[in-house]
């Protein structure tokens, strides 16, 4: 009787003492997690008005914004100036709308619509992460693996580093998703399919290979609800025709001209070991559990795909919503593996992982239900937990979460970053000429245009798109007051933005170097060799 007893309260008491340790682990986890999160906000408040660039990208992005404001961009690209309008204009009068509304600077408004965006799109990662989890799950349980997903894509490298930037992708991204989102509410309410339609052409036009969400999310309907899916394509194809005749009419066709033929890059395969590996390597638990979420919401999607005949089929997901957005979300999955090879170009970087991430989290998320399900108790009908499974979890993830390289400027070094700008913006402003600056925030806060980009030019003469020897003569005829390069002439980023014949002509043409901080200021010789003659003057 006694060793029973004993035997009885220790079948008891397992269950219970199993629930506390998953729920200590998944605890741990959140964490680590919120602690970034925590780091990412600290450095939000400091980064969000620093003046200068923060990103290469920035300041492009912000003279464009400035030119659409003033209908001014997509003109001809001629040797000087030569600006590339990279993208659509969604994101570039959002963020001007913002500035223009509220009365802030435009860089800042620019930096808060993609901070805005980002953490709407956890947001929204998370409720994509219930409505894939099958409707008999406790509602406790899929609130914990929604604040799980929003909480991993928030801790993915590439999102830390892209959140505060003023670029168009953070809000390209989250209007894609809402429009998964609406797509998946057509379902129920037809009319918002409209809605679904409209965000994804948002989307297109604020990045235009911003096409996985619409992908994924038409290619369900039309398996599932083919009528609605069919309004859904034809509302985006005529909304989205009717913004490019506009575009095309108000730019005399040079809207397509740019983010068509001068947007263009080079194959740059070194891109793999420099950007796409590392990031595999720092966040392969969290892939890994990703893969784990992919192969059973494969294999339940698989009970509704084999049903047989095409009918049947749409008939069993019809009746599923959570099958729905899982294969929806399967898809897009796909589709985002498929376009990380975009890396694969020079000017790629991080940014073409986020969207990827974003599904990465939901799949990665949608493991820990069996976690949450147990750590609240529950046994019945909860899948068997493998130790692999709760290694990978629970102690291999926060280690990798605790130990991700994130490294974010300090606050010091953001006040001596100021002072470094300062001095340079007083230099730019003090030329009776026209200046070139790799820092384009630079020249703005100087009361000057960007009008050559050194990046996107040097991409379009190894094309032969750009008369890069006749911005070299330019340079030989000392046009500029002075220039303003990043970095030593013999490594990156230097020689990626100057071909040799214009780094040449740098060299030679403008051999004072000043030095300030990781910038060189360069001014001409006291004798130009081309006898003060300029076609700029």
């Amino acid at each position: 009787m006694g060793d029973g007893g004993e035997i009885a309260q220790k079948t008891c008491f397992a269950p219970d003492r199993i629930a506390i340790l998953l729920a200590a682990g998944l605890g741990i986890l959140a964490c680590v997690m919120l602690w970034h999160v925590g780091e990412l906000l600290t450095h939000l408040k400091a980064v969000l008005f620093y003046p200068y660039s923060l990103d290469y990208g920035e300041g492009i992005v912000w003279q464009q914004m400035r030119d659409m404001v003033d209908g001014t961009a997509y003109g001809p690209l001629q040797v000087y100036p030569a600006i590339v309008y990279h993208y659509p204009p969604v994101f570039h009068m959002t963020s001007a709308a913002l500035a223009a509304l509220t009365g802030m600077d435009q860089l800042v408004a620019g930096r808060l619509v993609s901070i805005l965006s980002s953490f709407a799109t956890a947001y929204m990662v998370g409720l994509l992460t219930a409505r894939a989890m099958p409707a008999e799950v406790d509602g406790r349980v899929r609130a914990i693996c929604a604040t799980m997903a929003g909480l991993l894509f928030l801790t993915c490298y590439p999102v830390l580093i892209w959140t505060p930037l003023m670029r168009v992708d953070m809000l390209s991204g989250a209007l894609g998703l809402a429009g998964m989102l609406l797509a998946l509410r057509a379902l129920d309410r037809p009319a918002w399919i409209y809605g679904a339609a409209a965000m994804f052409v948002l989307s297109l036009y604020a990045k235009q290979i911003s096409i996985a969400a619409p992908m994924a999310a038409f290619s369900v309907l039309l398996l599932v609800r083919p009528g609605l899916a069919v309004r859904g394509i034809a509302f985006s194809t005529i909304s989205g025709l009717l913004a490019l005749a506009w575009l095309s009419r108000a730019t005399d066709g040079g809207f397509l001209t740019h983010i068509l033929v001068y947007n263009i890059n080079r194959f740059l395969p070194s891109s793999f070991g420099d950007i796409l590996f590392p990031q595999l390597f720092i966040h392969m638990v969290l892939i890994a559990l990703s893969v784990l979420g992919v192969t059973a919401t494969w294999r339940g999607s698989r009970t509704f795909l084999d049903k047989g005949s095409l009918a049947l089929i749409r008939d069993s997901l019809a009746q599923n919503r959570a099958a729905v957005a899982a294969l929806m979300l399967l898809i897009f999955l796909g589709l985002k593996t498929i376009m990380l090879l975009g890396i694969l170009k020079s000017g790629a970087s991080y940014n073409y992982m986020i969207e990827w991430f974003s599904a990465v989290a939901v799949f990665a998320a949608l493991t820990l239900a069996p976690f949450a399900a147990r750590a609240m108790g529950q046994t019945s009908g909860v899948e068997k937990l493998s130790p692999v499974h709760v290694v990978l979890a629970l102690v291999a993830l926060p280690l990798q979460l605790a130990f991700l390289p994130v490294g974010f400027s300090s606050a010091q070094a953001i006040a001596q970053n100021t002072k470094v700008g300062a001095r340079i913006v007083e230099r730019i402003a003090s030329s009776t000429r026209p200046v070139i600056s790799d820092d384009m925030t630079l020249l703005i806060r100087a009361g000057r245009n960007v009008e050559w980009e050194s990046a996107i030019t040097a991409e379009l003469a190894q094309l032969g798109k750009y008369d890069q020897l006749g911005f070299a003569r330019l340079v030989r005829a000392h046009c500029f007051g002075l220039l303003v390069t990043e970095g030593k002439v013999d490594r990156l980023p230097f020689r990626a933005r100057y071909n040799p014949p214009v780094a040449a002509a740098i060299l030679s043409a403008y051999p004072l170097e000043e030095k300030i901080s990781k910038y060189s200021l360069r001014w001409p010789s006291a004798a130009p060799a081309s006898n003060g003659h300029c076609p700029l003057r």
